[in-house]
């Protein structure tokens, strides 16, 4: 099932047959994905967590209004207080480096694919190494986590 719209925030999630806790998701964020579809993740634990990172990011503390993206993923690779910009994610996120900060109601999340170890699952096989930079209204993200949590509530219970 796909929750939200891929073109400005959605995620993506496919309940286990075996376990209704888990099952297999990625986040869009405009028409971009992060995350592996082909990882069993915990529903709670792993992809509902992810998007409460999301909704719980901080606001950035320097200058980046004029930085291209990669410059601005060297800075956030680059400050002192890296950890509080980081994206912890999961084992479904493990291939990724991601930052996010708040700014004005809008997250945004900036991430690469990482290159220093093979990659595993097909969805990432020519993912590409570029730096992606999208965000999406926080209202949004709430709004997306609490169908998703529905939907899935109403799923566990068929």
């Amino acid at each position: 099932m796909i929750v939200g719209n891929k073109k400005s925030f959605a995620v993506e999630f496919t309940q286990s047959e075996s376990n209704p806790k888990m099952g297999f998701g990625k986040i869009w964020i405009q028409n971009q994905f992060y995350g592996t579809n082909e990882d069993l993740i915990y529903f709670n634990g792993y992809l509902i967590s992810l998007l409460d990172e999301l909704l719980n990011l901080k606001t950035v503390e320097f200058k980046h209004d004029n930085l291209s993206e990669l410059e601005l993923f060297n800075c956030f690779e680059n400050i002192e207080n890296e950890n509080d910009y980081l994206i912890n994610g999961s084992t479904f996120t493990d291939d990724f480096i991601a930052y996010g900060f708040e700014k004005k109601g809008y997250v945004h999340l900036i991430w690469k694919i990482k290159n220093d170890k093979e990659i595993l699952f097909s969805d990432l096989k020519n993912y590409g190494t570029d730096v992606k930079f999208c965000y999406s209204e926080k209202a949004e993200i709430e709004k997306i986590k609490n169908e998703l949590l529905e939907k899935v509530s109403k799923q566990k219970r068929t």
